[in-house]
């Protein structure tokens, strides 16, 4: 079966699920006008919307979310993708319900349950299992689908205007396909936690629907088991969320040229538990990059920790109170210097 290895994972997470429990927390009081700034995150339990402002990401512990978002527009109970565009929209994809829903920046304004402002449903297979979003240069939105393995594309007017949608292109790829990102030429790269590779697919193989073979498939030996989360960061280095081996790897623009060895540049251990079940990556304006862990727990990776391998600790961790199975992470206003931002 296609999604074995990715529901083991969170078949670890089921006790913690249930201990965290469905007890709701009040949000931390924002001031006016910065209510849609900060770090987004869904978590599956309970179902939520979550955000986290700029002051309560620079110090260590545990918290309530400033903004907490429910919604009668699909179930997220389990994995779901984040990603903004560019006019503050937040998408989100949700894999029990195979939809890509669109939060309008009102909607993010405040706490409580609100109605997408666009939800996209499945057509023919469109939507299998949707977990992870990327938008392009052209604000055209990539959903990866790892019930089927397909990578789709919606262009910006299919996102107005919502309802079942065929995708404009529509691609087969190996194993279990379970994130995306693109680099800043515009190719996508997407993590495998099946055959436990990276593809990498270049612009023009994205131009038309079909099954290419990937223009690169990262392998790294022994190195990546269950890769999820991909990021850019400023210098065009590849991180990947490595959740086998609870480790963050990077891979140089060299090697992602083919021309490197195998092996990753970079390896970042876990330090007392700092990476538990990292899943979701996301770099920060400062060049930081914030992992997401299926646990409930948010780190913060200083740049200055990420140039060689080892065990930092990181600059800050919280676990977000009475929340857990947390799958990606995004930034508004999105960083900017980062591939396609």
């Amino acid at each position: 079966m296609r999604s074995t290895l990715l529901h083991a994972t969170f078949a670890l997470l089921l006790p913690i699920a249930a201990a965290c429990g469905s007890d709701a927390t009040m949000p931390v009081s924002t001031p006016p006008g910065l209510q849609q700034n900060g770090l987004w995150t869904v978590s599956g339990s309970p179902s939520a919307i979550l955000r986290l402002d700029s002051t309560q990401l620079s110090d260590t512990g545990q918290r309530d979310a400033a903004t907490i978002v429910t919604t009668p527009s699909a179930s997220l109970k389990t994995l779901a993708g984040v990603a903004f565009d560019t006019t503050g929209n937040l998408w989100v994809a949700g894999d029990d319900d195979s939809v890509l829903l669109a939060f309008a920046p009102g909607a993010l304004a405040s706490s409580g349950s609100k109605v997408a402002s666009t939800v996209i449903r499945s057509t023919r297979g469109s939507l299998s299992g949707p977990i992870g979003l990327a938008f392009d240069s052209r604000q055209r939105l990539w959903v990866v689908n790892h019930q089927n393995a397909t990578l789709v594309r919606f262009d910006p007017e299919q996102l107005t205007a919502g309802g079942a949608q065929a995708p404009r292109v529509r691609l087969s790829v190996p194993g279990t396909p379970v994130a995306i990102a693109f680099d800043a030429d515009g190719s996508l790269w997407v993590s495998d936690n099946d055959l436990h590779v990276i593809y990498k697919y270049t612009a023009a193989q994205l131009a038309s629907s079909g099954s290419p073979h990937p223009a690169l498939t990262l392998t790294a030996a022994d190195s990546l088991v269950n890769p999820t989360g991909l990021a850019f960061d400023a210098a065009g280095n590849l991180w990947v969320a490595n959740n086998g081996r609870s480790n963050l790897l990077a891979f140089s623009p060299a090697q992602l040229a083919g021309l490197g060895p195998a092996a990753p540049q970079v390896v970042i251990a876990s330090n007392r538990g700092s990476l538990s079940i990292p899943i979701g990556l996301a770099f920060a304006a400062d060049g930081s990059l914030w992992v997401a862990g299926g646990t409930g727990v948010l780190a913060q990776f200083a740049p200055a920790s990420l140039g060689a391998s080892g065990a930092p600790a990181p600059i800050t961790q919280i676990k977000v109170r009475a929340h857990v199975l947390f799958w990606s992470a995004a930034f508004w206003p999105k960083p900017a210097g980062l591939p396609l931002n």
